[in-house]
């Protein structure tokens, strides 16, 4: 899917002539366009698309869940299963099985790809080559999923705390990138990937869009280095979201770079 994502990205580019929100003018819609793409939404759906898929969205960008928005999910949430109930995709899945993989892609692969894209752009400043080696470091400083909630399915210790059976824990895959054992603060692109890092889960839970992502991701650095994009404010001032487990920039203010001569 390479090709493709490069030609929509270099499209976005070409057509940026002013100042923009990355997040949402860039970041989000080439996520979104692109795992409608993985999903073989027709062109002439991709607006319906976006309609029902944007209220599950609105729920992690990190502002207050009012009744209007809760009430916009379950609305979208009927839509969305109307209408992939309608597909052809998936259709070794019973529907129930076949219309959580769909939201499972749709979330996880445009709001943790949202904010990927955008830490990236953030950082570019830091030095991005090689470029794998930057999207890994981004990944890991600034995971696009801080963690996720697991249940103990025995009684056990983790780092020498007693765990019950049935009690629930939030697995910090942040605070495991920052393991002062294993790593430390600095973007290092040089860094071997080994050991490696816990963006993208473990084991049983690893992501699956994990090299969709890093494809997006790499892409995207390339052509916006190539581009000539500047952020519109210094680093330091840059709001993210304030969620528990969705981590990024809530907005992220670019421009075309300006030229020299």
């Amino acid at each position: 899917m390479a090709e493709g994502i490069r030609a929509k990205v270099r499209k976005a580019l070409a057509e940026l002539d002013h100042e923009i929100d990355f997040v949402s003018g860039f970041a989000a819609p080439l996520a979104l366009s692109v795992i409608a793409d993985v999903l073989e939404v027709p062109d002439a759906d991709r607006e319906l698309f976006r309609s029902f898929v944007q209220p599950v969205l609105d729920l992690t960008n990190g502002e207050e869940v009012t009744p209007e928005v809760l009430g916009a999910y379950f609305a979208g949430m009927t839509e969305f299963a109307a209408y992939f109930g309608r597909t052809q995709l998936f259709t070794e899945l019973p529907e129930r099985d076949r219309l959580a993989l769909c939201l499972a892609l749709v979330v996880a692969g445009t709001d943790s790809t949202t904010n990927l894209l955008s830490s990236l752009v953030l950082r570019l400043g830091e030095g991005a080559a090689p470029v794998e080696g930057f999207v890994e470091e981004v990944i890991r400083l600034e995971s696009p999923f801080r963690g996720f909630f697991r249940t103990a399915t025995t009684d056990t210790a983790v780092g020498g705390v007693r765990v019950a059976e049935g009690e629930h824990l939030f697995l910090d895959f942040a605070a495991g990138n920052r393991d002062t054992s294993v790593f430390d603060e600095v973007l290092d692109p040089q860094r071997p990937p080994v050991p490696p890092h816990l963006g993208f889960g473990y084991g049983t839970h690893y992501c699956l869009g994990a090299q969709l992502a890093r494809t997006e991701a790499r892409v995207v650095v390339e052509e916006v280095l190539g581009h000539g994009v500047e952020l519109v404010d210094a680093a330091a001032a840059v709001r993210y979201r304030r969620h528990l487990i969705s981590h990024g920039p809530a907005e992220l203010m670019v421009r075309p770079a300006k030229r020299p001569g």
